[in-house]
């Protein structure tokens, strides 16, 4: 079988994770298919897939050219199946199609995506995906049931499957690495660690608010935000001013893949506060780093994080105020949620990822799933 994987978007932060990862585990895992990795010009070294055939043409994503472009790069290399871990698939193909489809983030929460344009055309994007895709996987239930609402897709043709954690992302226990991170962002003391682009279904503002709570409560710590602001940065400074916390507040700004672990490391909890979420990886990435997680009940958030999370309702601010102060203060807890998140990581591998999503290439060839190994 030749499988041809769509990998244009690899330099996106969380979908490029996913790409990336999810590409790497299926060439090692099953070497005897041939692989076509299609890649942004000069990005070849992004995907370790030293036996696979990598390609870089300069298609623009969204473009005409591409929906030309890209069944022709199909029949030329003659694939067997294409898999778009974006939600974009050409409208003409020859073979098979299998599309990623992480949440319907743009439909749910249309303040992410202020453009009418952008969130029409992301709409049309979509609802085409929905209904050429000859089988559609999804990150989570919850993700699931939101395609069909949303789509109006087919649940049948909708698989699930969870993906696993970059095994990049682990405890660091080295004392000089985590002091090293601290003063490279300029943390002092003791800090809460938010992870993720501004946006504002992430609520970062409700954030804010509950930290300054659990400050005027007694609680002693920095609050780290990290990630690209954008232009919800200053938004956020002026809120952190207003509340008197600026001080406490520590704005990363993009953080280098390689201090990531490190800053996970050592937090003394990560929070994540979310208004939706299709999947929640710094989630399970804060747990693979050995930190409690304190974690919104919305959404996909519960399904993600199990038993392993202190929960709370990210549209109260007082009880994520108390839910912080609690894993500060209550060390029997933060050994538990420490514990529990070890636990629950083990449901979460890219080999098993990788060999759930081969079987689904097998249904969409309407072949035989061969072998235990794919149940």
């Amino acid at each position: 079988m030749k499988i041809a994987f769509d990998l244009r978007r690899i330099k996106n932060p969380g979908i490029g994770r996913y790409m990336k990862c999810l590409v790497e585990a299926i060439v090692v895992q099953l070497p005897e298919h041939e692989y076509l990795l299609i890649l942004p010009p000069g990005e070849e070294s992004l995907v370790d897939a030293p036996k696979a055939k990598k390609i870089l043409p300069a298609l623009k994503y969204y473009s005409v050219r591409e929906q030309v472009e890209l069944p022709r790069i199909l029949q030329s290399h003659k694939v067997d199946l294409l898999h778009s871990p974006h939600f974009l698939l050409p409208l003409v193909r020859q073979c098979p199609g299998v599309a990623t489809i992480h949440d319907v983030i743009y439909l749910a929460c249309p303040q992410d995506l202020p453009s009418r344009i952008g969130r029409t055309y992301y709409k049309l994007m979509m609802q085409a995906c929905s209904r050429m895709a000859t089988r559609i996987i999804t990150d989570s239930e919850y993700s699931k049931t939101d395609i069909v609402r949303y789509l109006h897709a087919d649940p049948d043709r909708i698989e699930v499957i969870y993906p696993g954690v970059d095994p990049v992302i682990k405890r660091i226990t080295d004392a000089e690495k985590l002091e090293a991170v601290q003063r490279k962002y300029g943390i002092e003391y003791d800090y809460i660690l938010c992870v993720g682009i501004y946006k504002p279904r992430k609520n970062h503002a409700g954030l804010l608010r509950a930290f300054h709570q659990f400050l005027a409560s007694g609680g002693q710590a920095q609050l780290v935000i990290a990630g690209p602001m954008g232009d919800g940065e200053a938004e956020l400074r002026r809120l952190a001013e207003t509340l008197g916390i600026a001080r406490q507040v520590k704005f990363t700004g993009f953080v280098d893949e390689a201090d990531l672990p490190a800053l996970y490391s050592a937090a003394q909890v990560c929070v994540c506060p979310s208004l939706y979420e299709g999947f929640g990886f710094t989630v399970l990435e804060a747990m693979a780093c050995g930190v409690p997680v304190v974690c919104s009940s919305a959404t996909s958030l519960p399904e993600v994080a199990g038993d392993a999370a202190l929960y709370f309702n990210p549209q109260d601010e007082a009880e994520l105020a108390r839910a912080l102060d609690k894993v500060f203060t209550d060390s029997a807890l933060r050994a538990a949620l420490i514990e529990k998140g070890r636990k629950n990581l083990l449901r979460f591998s890219w080999n098993k990822t990788a060999a759930q999503t081969m079987a689904v290439y097998y249904r969409a060839l309407q072949m035989p799933v061969p072998g235990a190994v794919f149940a």
